[in-house]
């Protein structure tokens, strides 16, 4: 089997194994995963974050973005402007920033700010599943590859862990980057 089709199984196995997951559970490992993130030094010392918007089985994100506004930072989530192509746009409020946009997800409204991805200094990135080295298997479009590459600020990856995978069993193909640092709630 090749990478791309031992991609997909792990993708169909791990999304099988999310819905599984109580509210309770997401709610609390949520929590938990958000309030690890804020007492990364990396964090805690970022001016410009960058952070998706965690839907479905992801973990919840807002209180992550809504800690960076209220600390002043500059918060940007993620705009996918084409089938291809995601850029940072800065939101200052969490309610009014956002609305349903590819793929159903939350996106900053059209208008907002957009931010040079020079300017980050910490990302917080989602996965469908990882393992402990950082191997992430994403939802299979490739955004995050080919936004992040070489690219040098911090970033953690994030991921319940009820859903990782043991080190080894994410396939790794030659675009796939690994994220330095995995926070989930265990």
């Amino acid at each position: 089997m090749d990478v791309r089709e031992a991609k997909k199984e792990l993708r169909k196995k791990v999304r099988e194994a999310a819905k599984a997951l109580t509210p309770e559970y997401q709610k609390e490992a949520s929590a938990e995963i958000c309030r690890r993130v804020i007492g990364t030094d990396a964090y805690q010392n970022a001016d410009t974050v960058f952070c998706f918007v965690g839907v479905g089985t992801e973990p919840d994100t807002r209180a992550i973005i809504e800690d960076g506004i209220r600390q002043g930072k500059r918060v940007c989530v993620p705009l996918c402007i084409d089938d291809h192509t995601m850029e940072a746009v800065e939101i200052r409020d969490y309610d009014k920033d956002l609305e349903t946009g590819w793929y159903g997800l939350l996106e900053p409204k059209k208008d907002l700010p957009r931010v040079e991805i020079a300017d980050l200094d910490f990302g917080v990135i989602p996965c469908v599943t990882c393992d402990a080295a950082g191997n992430r298997l994403g939802h299979g479009k490739g955004y995050y590859d080919r936004y992040l590459e070489n690219t040098d600020f911090a970033k953690v990856m994030v991921c319940f862990a009820k859903i990782m995978v043991p080190e080894g069993e994410v396939p790794v193909g030659p675009y796939d980057l690994p994220i330095e640092t995995v926070i989930t709630d265990a």
